[in-house]
């Protein structure tokens, strides 16, 4: 059975990897930025001389870049990286507060959910066709519903609702991840400032 205030540390764990996550995306990268520029040139250069004639793309070339546009939009923030020190931060919190008995099994669970991270994101990427962010997202919103159901809080559980809601419906996905930490944070603190009804928190 767990204790709920605990439960303070991943969610302000989660809300700190977001706000990492978007400052790393707002550093102007330069590289990107001349690679995309290069891009645009590159197809167009495939075009000329071509049986469509001189700047215009044939038909197998059309075909080529109809079929290069990716169905699944890429990733804008790190969600793997970050999820992933997520679980490590988390594992190592529970760690400290459990003092688990059995720290194989542990630390194989805490391996487990280290290599659900990717599998979970390339089977939303393959058999969903969903994007790179809600795919983050939602993964970040099951891991909450686990903490929830561990914690046995419908505090939580109302927290990763809405935490999904913020961070999937909010567009750009930088706005929604600032949204969503805000969140986690508001959820942080009432955990915290929230009395326990049978006493102090020994645990």
């Amino acid at each position: 059975m767990g204790s709920s205030r605990r439960s303070w540390f991943p969610l302000a764990a989660l809300g700190f990897a977001l706000l990492v996550m978007v400052a790393v995306e707002t550093v102007p990268d330069g590289i990107e930025a001349g690679q995309g520029y290069q891009l645009s040139p590159g197809w167009y250069g495939l075009g000329t001389g071509g049986v469509g004639g001189p700047g215009r793309p044939a038909g197998n070339e059309v075909r080529a870049i109809a079929f290069s546009a990716d169905p699944t939009p890429a990733t804008k923030l790190g969600w793997l990286a970050g999820l992933a020190c997520v679980v490590l931060a988390v594992a190592a919190w529970y760690w400290r507060e459990l003092r688990p008995p059995r720290p194989g099994r542990f630390l194989l669970g805490t391996l487990g959910a280290l290599a659900a991270v990717p599998l979970l994101d390339l089977a939303g990427a393959l058999q969903l066709r969903l994007g790179g962010d809600v795919r983050g997202a939602l993964l970040a919103t099951l891991g909450l519903v686990l903490l929830a159901a561990h914690e046995r809080s419908r505090f939580l559980l109302a927290v990763a609702g809405v935490f999904a809601l913020v961070a999937t419906v909010f567009l750009p996905p930088v706005a929604g991840a600032l949204a969503a930490a805000g969140v986690l944070f508001a959820a942080a603190f009432a955990v915290l400032l929230r009395p326990r009804p049978d006493g102090p928190d020994t645990a």
